[in-house]
């Protein structure tokens, strides 16, 4: 495992379970009613410590069904994951009350990763590839 311990930035989770899986399977008052995710799905997101991270998802999906993908070492985390989303936009889940989430469908993980350096490229921020 990378140590990413008290890094901030950018990453993509995918799954390997193929039966779906409560995102919040870890919470038994939140379990039923949130959305189900398998390997079908991934998920784009932000952390302010990646390593933290990556450890909440084992909790919730079990360490084996887990491929935490650190994308971008940076600072500026909240404007990215914005831009970002806003570009995949149309994979977005939706929950139950209508609300869309970072994690996606419909759209390949390599996909995600090239929308995403793209961006952060376009747009000229700072940022370092792991």
């Amino acid at each position: 495992m990378i140590d990413y311990k008290n890094q901030s930035g950018l990453y993509l989770v995918t799954l390997n379970n193929e039966e779906f899986i409560s995102v919040n399977a870890n919470d038994p008052r939140r379990a039923k009613t949130s959305i189900k995710v398998n390997r079908s799905n991934c998920k784009f997101g932000k952390a302010k410590d990646l390593q933290n991270r990556e450890k909440n998802y084992w909790k919730v999906f079990r360490e084996q069904n887990v491929n935490f993908i650190p994308l971008a070492l940076m600072t500026e985390i909240d404007m990215a994951e914005k831009m970002v989303l806003k570009e995949l936009n149309k994979y977005r889940v939706k929950g139950r009350t209508g609300m869309k989430n970072e994690w996606l469908e419909n759209i390949d993980h390599i996909e995600v990763i090239n929308i995403a350096y793209n961006i952060l490229i376009e747009r000229k921020l700072t940022f370092k590839i792991i």
